[in-house]
């Protein structure tokens, strides 16, 4: 493994430019070919590995790699349903395209694998197209290919860049970003180049007192914050940005007097390189000439765009909710969580690719020194969580000013925040009715607004052409909770009373709702089978005996009573008064609603 070289100016050696793509008329060909290829809608996730892979980061010769981990550098993969693979064999061209369908680029097979198959010999990524690899060659490792799924290897030629419809100017490419270094002077002539200090969550007080730290000692920071995957059309992806902007506005603020504390944490020790990562490439070239002029077609970004002490630049690494954790003290960010306390063995592995892949990313980006995972200090998700419910303001110890307003108004106190209040039951159970009188109490307080999704309402707009077989009653929960969903994000409350006999449905549903914010509470009307009965009017019952109705639940289909009902009431014990009081007793003890 060669040593790092190094341009003049002192910046790392991996070449950061030009981009993997082919030249128009190339591209024209492969545009016309592709109408006989099959075509691959990559998901967010997948388009920003191949923006690593475009931009050069694992290498001159972009493909997706036989081996997925090299010299402890986890590689992009392309792993795909079998179904949508079906027909794919090693020498076919594939169009890999965004969710749009456009081309982004070919895609020649060289290696199809299956769940469960063995290392096979097949064409090397980057190689001539009769390279192999024999079994048992180093690169190998544990499949990372799942049941009912094949993964994808070969050559890519690329077309263009994944389109990036938000903040263009916090998405500079590797050479960009070294031509907006010389034009602030923060390469120094046989000194280290600036620093990376990755957030892959939010940055907070310790976090911008860390960063105080370094530019004290005389070095510049760029923020790398990894937004691979991420929806543009997400709100929490803007909120993430504004916070870190804001976060970064704090460096100009006078120094608050705990960062003498906070900044005492050893900075040198947390710094990690690329030491383990590939180095399969020729010296760079020099760096990109001192000015303001064109950098790829593009003019230079504004420099007033930027806080003066630090940049933040959007790179398409997948974000990690591991390296976003608080961590403890005494433990630094080369090995942010110490020896594993579970049972997980390969914790510490995951860890070490996690902080690997961001530290060659980082040289890639021409980068030194590269800082993982939050500042000694720093809260977590759950502390922050707390206190944004209760509606209490978060002190400046803990995040900055900027960041608090934005995290307020993206999350205010519970009783402000829309919810999701979903019964549960068997048919006749009375959640029908529970859930219209408990739209009744929260209309007649007159703070909220309320959207009874159930009845006729779900029959003439979401149910219809579903019949009662299990793939239709899971189509009719799904599109009841993106509904509900929808209301709960924009503030509303949306009560719903599908009988949702499966547990793995209502906890998609749950999931759907907590994604945008709002608050989701499970309520199971708990009534017995044989009081259900007496109370059918309508003969399901009788009918699903009979076997007219299959898959009914309760009779030929179970019903998987929920272990996460956050209430749970029996109607053949109480009154419906009594239980939409209970509701509303918890709703109030969580403050969902004001007492």
């Amino acid at each position: 493994m060669s040593a790092t070289t190094r341009t003049p100016d002192g910046s790392p050696g991996i070449p950061s430019g030009p981009l993997r793509l082919v030249g128009p008329d190339r591209a024209a060909e492969l545009t016309a070919a592709s109408r006989d290829w099959p075509s691959l809608t990559l998901t967010l996730a997948q388009l920003a590995d191949l923006e690593l892979l475009l931009l050069g980061t694992f290498g001159p010769v972009p493909g997706y790699a036989e081996e997925t981990l090299r010299d402890g550098l986890r590689m992009p993969v392309l792993v795909v349903s079998a179904e949508t693979a079906a027909g794919v064999a090693p020498g076919d061209s594939v169009a890999l395209r965004d969710p749009e369908g456009v081309m982004i680029a070919a895609l020649r097979v060289g290696l199809v694998r299956q769940a469960g198959a063995t290392a096979q010999p097949g064409a090397v990524a980057g190689g001539s197209p009769g390279a192999t690899r024999p079994p048992g060659a180093p690169g190998e490792e544990a499949e990372v290919v799942e049941p009912g799924q094949v993964r994808l290897a070969g050559r890519i030629e690329g077309l263009r860049l994944p389109r990036h419809p938000d903040y263009p100017g916090l998405r500079p490419r590797p050479d960009e970003l070294r031509a907006l270094l010389r034009e602030r002077d923060w390469f120094q002539p046989g000194g280290r180049p600036p620093w990376a200090v990755w957030a892959d969550g939010l940055l907070h007080t310790a976090d911008i007192a860390r960063i105080r730290a370094l530019t004290r000692q005389g070095k510049r920071c760029v923020v790398l914050a990894p937004m691979g995957g991420a929806d543009p059309a997400d709100p929490r992806h803007h909120l993430r940005v504004r916070a870190l902007r804001a976060a970064l506005d704090a460096l100009d603020a006078p120094i608050r007097p705990t960062e003498a504390t906070l900044a005492g944490e050893a900075i040198a020790a947390e710094a990690t390189r690329a030491s383990a990562a590939v180095r399969s490439y020729p010296p760079s070239p020099a760096a990109p000439p001192t000015g303001t002029e064109a950098v790829g077609g593009q003019a230079a970004r504004a420099p007033d765009a930027q806080p003066a002490k630090a940049l933040l630049v959007l790179v398409p690494v997948a974000p990690s909710a591991v390296l976003a954790a608080p961590r403890e003290p005494g433990i630094t960010a080369t090995s942010p969580f110490g020896a594993p306390t579970g049972a997980d063995p390969g914790e510490p592995d995951r860890l070490a690719e996690l902080s690997t892949l961001r530290a060659h990313v980082a040289e890639f980006y021409g980068l030194g020194g590269s800082i993982t995972g939050p500042a000694l200090g720093a809260p977590g998700r759950e502390e922050l969580g707390a206190l944004l419910a209760a509606g209490r303001p978060i002190p400046a110890e803990l995040t900055p000013p900027g960041v608090a307003a934005q995290l307020a108004r993206a999350y205010p106190p519970r009783h402000a925040r829309g919810l999701t209040v979903l019964f549960t039951g068997l048919s006749g159970s009375g959640k029908s009715t529970l859930a219209g009188l408990l739209a009744v109490r929260l209309l007649e307080r007159g703070d909220r607004h309320v959207t009874l999704l159930d009845g006729d309402v779900v029959r003439a707009y979401l149910s219809e052409g579903l019949g009662f077989s299990r793939a239709d009653r899971e189509a009719g929960m799904t599109r009841i909770g993106f509904v509900a969903a929808e209301v709960a994000a924009a503030g509303g409350i949306a009560i719903c009373a599908p009988i949702a006999p499966h547990a793995a449905p209502r906890a998609r549903v749950r999931e759907l709702v907590a994604g945008s914010g709002a608050g989701f509470v499970l309520v199971h009307v708990s009534t017995p089978l044989d009081v259900c009965e007496d109370r059918d009017r309508e003969g399901l019952y009788a009918k699903a005996r009979a076997g007219v109705i299959p898959e009914f639940p309760g009779i030929s289909d179970p019903y998987e009573e929920p272990a996460d009902a956050e209430v749970t009431v029996d109607t053949a014990r109480v009154t419906p008064d009594a239980a939409v009081d209970s509701v509303l007793t918890h709703l109030r003890a969580e403050g969902w609603l004001l007492a």
